[in-house]
């Protein structure tokens, strides 16, 4: 009896210490608000996929006063060439028209005017005296990074279009959920398994306090990320919301362009002319090969 007695003892002693130490070690505290994840909401996968595909049919054409922020070279040549607050302007029919103008800050002359059918872009560089013509499929070539960005890249980076992916029998989409910070994204990853080694195609990010896109990223063979989009701030633009700023990083060609949409009109017809560029009588013509 004696010795049930001493074990009996030594467990409550044992009991009483483990209590005493955790009352020790353990402590509540608040976490701040401004650390919290912010809250998020919930959409079941076929919901998701009904909204991007909403989204890809809910803009047909686009014209946009834009400010634009260009930039290239620092990762390749050390030396980072830069053009800020550049005006422009963005006209666009989808799916495969666009024309973009650019014009210096303080004179408003015009820097490039460039337009693509997705099959061939022209440029117009009037203070060059110069007029390209190039396959808008072709990778830049050009040592200057800036000289290497094609309309076509900016029209597929400007617009969500997963219904091209969601019509492809060889395409297959899988949904994760991530926390980065604190927001909460479902994002979509397009897979063409047409090959023998599937490929990742482009993931869309979908920020789950809005349940807008915020992110799109693309990419090429390997696995390499050709195009990486950021867009912020949707608003409303007729009966579709549409981001006021629009950021679009090229890694592998060194140039990243940051649009700001100052105005908007969306799904107004343009005239037949818009996307029509001649060469200006006596400049000179530079045509680049694939």
């Amino acid at each position: 009896m004696r010795f049930n007695l001493s074990k009996a003892a030594l467990f409550l002693l044992l009991l009483s210490v483990f209590q005493a130490s955790c009352i020790s070690i353990s402590r509540k505290r608040v976490v701040p608000e401004e650390q919290r994840p912010l809250p998020a909401q919930t959409l079941s996968r076929s919901e998701l996929m009904t909204r991007l595909d909403e989204k890809s049919k809910a803009i047909r054409t686009m014209t946009a006063t834009v400010a634009m922020d260009l930039s290239g070279g620092g990762l390749r040549t050390g030396v980072l060439t830069e053009y800020r607050q550049t005006r422009g302007f963005v006209l666009v029919e989808r799916p495969n028209q666009i024309r973009i103008r650019a014009q210096a800050p303080l004179a408003l002359a015009t820097v490039f005017d460039m337009v693509s059918d997705r099959r061939q872009y022209r440029v117009s560089i009037p203070i060059q005296n110069k007029f390209i013509v190039g396959d808008s499929t072709a990778p830049g070539k050009s040592a200057n990074p800036i000289l290497n960005v094609r309309p076509q890249v900016i029209m597929d980076a400007l617009f969500v279009d997963a219904d091209a992916y969601m019509r492809d029998p060889e395409i297959r989409s899988f949904l994760e959920e991530t926390v980065v910070g604190r927001i909460s994204y479902y994002v979509f990853q397009f897979v063409n398994i047409a090959k023998e080694e599937a490929q990742l195609v482009e993931k869309l990010w979908i920020d789950r306090t809005n349940l807008e896109v915020a992110r799109k990223q693309i990419f090429g063979a390997d696995g390499k990320l050709e195009t990486d989009v950021q867009f912020l701030n949707y608003q409303p633009a007729g009966a579709a919301t549409f981001p006021q700023v629009i950021d679009i990083q090229r890694p592998l060609e060194d140039w990243s362009i940051k649009m700001t949409f100052l105005r908007t009109t969306l799904n107004e017809a343009h005239a037949p002319d818009t996307f029509v560029l001649e060469r200006p009588n006596g400049s000179e013509l530079v045509q680049l090969n694939p």
